[in-house]
């Protein structure tokens, strides 16, 4: 027997089930799909009806039925030849591919990031670059999690060499982050010249880039890549590149300001080992000269210890 609605287009049907799922009504708009399903004439509106199902389902986390409702989508449409659809189901996989790995299922969420790339890695639409970008950079977190951190190198690898050329800045961030992993995970190995090298990558390529997120990363890789000359016993390149980072970086805000204090703070524990306590003394009264107001938790620690350092010294000498 058929069922019926009082709202008889699929159009209005549709926009009152958006308007639902606005208004946080899942349970209400999850009802709608029967009438939905009903009235629907193309393929373009079974996808998106069955979509939306998917989005209520996740927001009332009914994890396995996202699941099968996101296995259902792509079963159906996987050799669909409509372009529309074809560009939206990227995101089914992604999606479910998430679902996966908040359920834990490690391996589900591999093999599902592998279908994705797959399939739509030689797509080379603006559109679909940040869904594979971010794939890449959660497959590298898999791979990591089922073998070992080292093995997710060639995923970082492949992202990188497939989107350092692209035009969009969220995807570029995207690229400096995996160049980051990369070199954390060289760290990890204390394999510090590969670290230095991948390091040196975000450092060259982004330099002049004037994203916040990007050039935080770029602040980042400088204090790392200090320390990782440390490591080396490379202490005076190690310093210079402190100083470069309070150089380019000691007037701009928030997380790149941490960044900064950072790079005092490690010139300071640096300067200690070398015994050159006359440098130590005005980096610690810089710290406390520009970083007393700040409220950041990260910050407030590093006035303390430099403010700890400044009245040990001055001890030390007075005798």
């Amino acid at each position: 027997m058929s069922q019926f609605h009082p709202i008889e287009s699929f159009e209005d049907l549709y926009n009152d089930f958006n308007s639902k799922l606005h208004n946080k009504e899942f349970e209400a708009a999850l009802s709608l799909i029967p009438f939905l399903l009903e009235k629907a004439n193309k393929d373009i509106d079974i996808f998106y009806t069955l979509m939306g199902e998917a989005t209520a389902l996740t927001n009332l986390d009914k994890n396995p039925q996202v699941i099968e409702s996101y296995n259902e989508i792509i079963e159906k449409f996987k050799n669909t030849k409509d372009i529309t659809i074809t560009k939206f189901l990227a995101f089914a996989y992604y999606n479910k591919a998430l679902i996966h790995g908040k359920e834990k299922e490690f391996e589900e969420e591999l093999k599902t990031y592998d279908e994705l790339l797959s399939n739509y890695i030689m797509d080379t639409s603006e559109d679909l670059e940040i869904v594979l970008v971010k794939a890449y950079i959660n497959k590298a977190i898999c791979v990591s999690e089922i073998e070992e951190p080292k093995k997710a190198l060639l995923v970082y690898t492949e992202l990188i060499k497939n989107f350092e050329n692209s035009n969009e800045e969220k995807v570029l961030q995207q690229v400096a982050l995996a160049a980051c992993n990369k070199a954390s995970i060289y760290g990890q190995y204390e394999e510090n010249e590969e670290a230095i090298k991948a390091y040196d990558y975000v450092i060259t390529k982004f330099e002049n880039s004037s994203n916040k997120n990007i050039i935080e990363l770029v602040a980042k890789s400088l204090v790392n890549k200090a320390s990782r000359l440390k490591d080396l016993h490379k202490n005076i390149k190690a310093l210079e590149i402190y100083d470069e980072v309070v150089r380019r970086y000691e007037n701009c805000e928030d997380k790149i300001l941490n960044q900064v204090a950072l790079a005092l703070h490690n010139k300071s524990i640096l300067l200690s080992v070398l015994h050159r306590e006359d440098e130590l003394i005005k980096v610690c009264d810089k710290i406390i000269e520009r970083f007393s107001n700040s409220h950041d938790e990260l910050i407030v620690n590093i006035v303390a210890t430099a403010q700890i350092v400044k009245d040990k010294e001055r001890f030390n000498s007075s005798f």
